[in-house]
């Protein structure tokens, strides 16, 4: 394989083909090393049939973040910036860049992967699964200006010396979702973000941080809003209209505001009026499982559930051993823990899901005592993919015509394992 790591001598090339493939200027200054955080890989130019040095003819970066994940959090290779030269477009560099980059992930111990594809379909040869989208209202502020104001609450300015709190107040208030990255060191600095950015915090009279708003003004060119409002998160009903009614002074320089929401965001039941409606464009977000029991072992199981399945997850998107999505594992859930362990038995290779598998009557659980085996299931890595990030069922999955099958006991086992808010995610790289 030609994919290498790329150095700081080929980051102005990288550079220069990323602003080609997806728009906008750079400059070109001595080179400097990538940001922390990433791993840039790509393949030279010089390699090729026609090639030329100092030229990188396809990259990309992988961003080393962390997401939550049914309760717990996970390690998730961020994927950007994946560029091919128009010089060597149509030679494979593509297939070859991307195989290369799940392989890194895996390497790196980064159990998921996400990204925001152009073109979904050339993701999705790669195992890449569809499993969000980025949602944005565009909403009127004539239906904010009327909201009451609610008792024992105040807003303050978010500083640099109050960030913090803010990062605190955003890590406590999505712990429960599943996808949102938990934002944290080298990718996300401690200090106020630039850019305009700005944010308000609403405490109580004690002082104790209720929820925040944050925001970016905007120039609103041609009839468009003049402001974007990044999140609203707040702790209860209340708090998220008290921050929905600050939107309210904006009236006078804006007459609309563009407010990015969650997957079911709570916001959305406290939202008044009718005259919120998408904006236009609804970007999509991919996740690939790169290691199927990490995947699993990071979530926290259901209280209450107990018991385990033998399932079996089929990869044939990249070539084996790229990583390690596919395989056999028994796996089992008790004390709110999920243990995902190696199944030494013999899958059937029709990929049936016959009555006696020969799965062992009892497996061990996360604190080492025998759990029940109540059946197999067989999943895709793109059913895998939509599965692991909660939110769906084994149906779900089958509706979308992907292949997710189970016996009746291990079906419900799995449903009730992965239940939860379906997958949300708020950043954009």
């Amino acid at each position: 394989m030609r994919v290498r790591e790329l150095t700081v001598d080929d980051n102005v090339a990288y550079r220069s083909l990323s602003a080609g493939a997806f728009g906008g200027g750079f400059e070109a200054v001595e080179s400097r090393p990538f940001s922390a955080g990433e791993t840039a890989i790509g393949i030279g130019s010089e390699q090729l049939p026609g090639g030329a040095p100092g030229v990188v003819a396809a990259g990309a970066r992988i961003r080393h973040d962390r997401i939550t994940l049914g309760g717990g959090v996970v390690d998730c290779g961020g994927i950007s910036g994946l560029a091919v030269h128009p010089a060597h477009r149509g030679d494979g560099l593509f297939r070859e860049l991307i195989t290369a980059t799940i392989a890194r992930c895996a390497q790196e111990q980064l159990p998921m992967s996400m990204l925001y594809p152009s073109h979904p379909a050339i993701y999705r040869r790669a195992g890449y699964q569809v499993v969000a989208s980025v949602q944005r209202l565009l909403v009127p502020i004539v239906d904010l200006q009327h909201l009451p104001k609610m008792p024992d609450r105040r807003l303050v300015p978010v500083t640099g010396a109050s960030m913090p709190r803010l990062h605190g107040l955003y890590r406590e208030l999505t712990a429960e979702d599943n996808g949102m990255l938990t934002r944290e060191g080298p990718l996300f600095p401690a200090g106020l973000p630039s850019g305009g950015w700005s944010a308000l915090l609403l405490e109580d009279h004690d002082g104790i941080a209720h929820g925040y708003v944050s925001w970016t003004r905007t120039a609103g060119e041609n009839g468009g809003a003049g402001l974007e409002v990044h999140e609203i998160l707040g702790r209860t009903r209340e708090d998220r209209l008290a921050l929905l009614r600050s939107l309210g002074s904006w009236s006078t320089v804006t007459e609309s505001v563009v407010l990015r929401v969650r997957t079911e965001d709570p916001v959305l039941d406290v939202l008044p009026g009718s005259g919120a409606r998408p904006v236009d464009g609804l970007p999509l977000v991919m996740m690939r499982v790169i290691d199927t029991a990490a995947a699993f072992e990071a979530r926290r199981a259901p209280a209450g559930l107990a018991g385990a399945v033998r399932l079996v997850v089929e990869d044939d998107t990249v070539p084996e051993g790229t990583c390690r999505s596919a395989g056999s594992w028994l796996l089992s859930a008790a004390d709110g823990r999920v243990a995902a362990s190696p199944d030494e038995g013999s899958a059937p290779e029709d990929g049936s899901i016959p009555g006696d598998t020969g799965v062992p009557d009892a497996a061990s659980s996360p604190g080492g005592e025998a759990a029940e085996v109540l059946g197999t299931a067989r999943w895709d890595i793109h059913a895998a993919g939509l599965l692991l990030m909660g939110g769906r069922t084994l149906a779900d999955a089958r509706r979308l015509g992907l292949s997710a099958i189970a016996d009746p006991a291990a079906e419900q086992f799995l449903d009730a394992l992965l239940a939860g808010p379906r997958p949300s995610v708020l950043d954009a790289f």
